[in-house]
């Protein structure tokens, strides 16, 4: 053992249902922030995701753009490198 931290990745998903228009689940994540724009409306905001099971977002219907970052705080845990991430998709 090195006593080095392990590495290893998260990912972040985005999904939809169209029995609920104009909302996102993001997740399962914590300790992040995701930072969104509805380019077909022009709504935007920042959902700080703290549930582990997914984060329900209004976001409207239409083309979303987003992109995820660390808190100043962190999630609680050493983080050495974070890349970032970005995404988009339709929202019906």
């Amino acid at each position: 053992m090195t006593g080095l931290p392990s590495s290893g990745y998260s990912y972040l998903t985005a999904t939809t249902d169209p029995d609920t228009p104009g909302v996102t689940r993001l997740g399962p994540y914590t300790g992040v922030h995701v930072h969104w724009r509805n380019i077909s409306t022009g709504a935007a905001g920042v959902a700080y995701l703290d549930n582990r099971y997914g984060t329900s977002v209004v976001t409207g219907s239409g083309t979303v753009v987003a992109s995820v970052t660390i808190p100043p705080d962190g999630p609680g845990y050493r983080i050495l490198v974070a890349t970032p991430g970005a995404g988009v998709w339709t929202v019906p």
